[in-house]
């Protein structure tokens, strides 16, 4: 199958997982991404999980710099800036993810790639925005999730403010910037015009939490956290966490009546499953249910609930994922070759099309890997290539 975006080429000078995941979505669906890195390589190169990295490389690289071409440049210097510029002006999309003002300060902003690229589609992304008064302030997931209620909604009411597992905000803004840049692929197939897409992090973290903000912009109160292990506070039990004979169950939106039936729990028929009711209770029902599930092992408790179609799973560990029959189904876990790993696993494509597939091209790549490939296809001579490469120190 052909790959839907194979005729589109992306310079990008990303990093992280706001950037750089975004690029490789794109990238999985065929564009060329042309990964443009300082000479010592992009941060993310440098962060360790759990302090550690295998073999010198992150795991948080290796997660999201498949599908790319690294091309390290020093764009300080005359060979490198000017490599630069004659890539971007090739590229369909160019996409950047530093603070407002360091593209404007390396000559690279959208106004300077215009006068060489007049219909390109310039993607920035940013903390929260390139004006107003935060605009100039470093940022990271957790201080979005802080900033916008997500931390003080998530865990239970004496808990204090909980952030999630995990990056949630880069990761929606990932998923955002790449579905805007295809609208602007789209718009371009159609007028023939590029323009300027920005996205940044706040506005990202407010996006995924409609619901919560929605309700409280217009009912006038405030969330409350429950005092159990409820999964949400706007919601009513059964839906939250309980603890097992042998480890935690989740239950989702169910009828209370059935799962009163199933635990022989008789009051629970007098709620008629009347949703204000259940909310004012749903601490003394949370309690309830767990004194019937902490008495019975995980398996047993989803196979009762599920034999009465009320949504039930095991809580697992990440370190489960991998055996869960309907992911293998799914084919959500990649083992991709690399030349100096032998193999890694990581997550694989979420979205199948009939008409079109994604596939890995490139594992993720060293820094520079591709500088002499790339600059071989835009014309360069043998000995252009390597004064590029000294001004890189490569």
């Amino acid at each position: 199958m052909e790959q839907v975006l194979s005729d589109v080429v992306i310079a990008d000078f990303t990093q992280m997982m706001q950037g750089g995941w975004a690029s490789q979505k794109l990238g999985d669906m065929g564009a060329d991404v042309v990964k443009i890195e300082p000479p010592h390589g992009e941060a993310e190169r440098r962060v360790g999980f759990n302090g550690e990295f295998t073999e010198g490389w992150s795991y948080g690289f290796l997660a999201k710099d498949r599908n790319k071409r690294s091309v390290a440049l020093d764009l300080k210097s005359e060979e490198g800036y000017a490599a630069a510029v004659d890539i971007v002006a090739e590229a369909d999309v160019v996409m950047e993810n530093f603070r407002p003002d360091v593209m404007e300060r390396l000559g690279l902003s959208y106004e300077d790639v215009r006068e060489v690229n007049p219909e390109v589609i310039y993607v920035s992304g940013s903390a929260y925005g390139s004006s107003g008064p935060y605009a100039d302030r470093p940022g990271q997931d957790l201080l979005y999730q802080a900033m916008t209620g997500l931390t003080t909604n998530t865990g239970r009411a004496d808990d204090p403010p909980t952030p999630t597992g995990s990056p949630i905000v880069d990761g929606h803004s990932a998923t955002l910037i790449a579905l805007y840049t295809m609208y602007a692929l789209y718009h371009r197939e159609l007028t023939g015009e590029g323009q300027k897409v920005e996205a940044n992090l706040l506005n990202s973290a407010l996006d995924f939490q409609c619901n919560e903000l929605t309700y409280v912009l217009n009912a006038g109160e405030d969330l409350e956290r429950g005092a159990r292990n409820q999964g949400h506070p706007m919601f009513w039990s059964p839906y939250g966490v309980y603890e097992t004979a042998d480890g935690y169950v989740a239950i989702g939106m169910s009828s209370l009546t059935a799962v009163g039936e199933t635990f022989g729990i008789e009051e629970f028929a007098a709620y008629d499953d009347d949703v204000g009711d259940i909310f004012q209770d749903r601490d003394r029902i949370h309690e309830r249910i767990e004194s019937h599930t902490r008495t019975r092992p995980s398996e047993e408790v989803v196979e009762e609930l599920s034999a009465v179609d009320v949504q039930a799973v095991e809580v697992a560990d990440h370190s489960d994922v991998e055996s869960n029959p309907q992911i293998q189904h799914n084919d959500m876990i990649l083992e991709i070759d690399h030349p100096e790993l032998g193999s890694f696993k990581t997550t694989g494509f979420p979205v199948e099309m009939s008409g079109t597939e994604e596939a890995v091209r490139y594992p993720p790549p060293s820094v520079g890997e591709h500088t002499a490939e790339v600059l071989d296809e835009l014309g360069y001579s043998d000995e252009e290539i390597d004064a590029v490469l000294d001004a890189t120190g490569n």
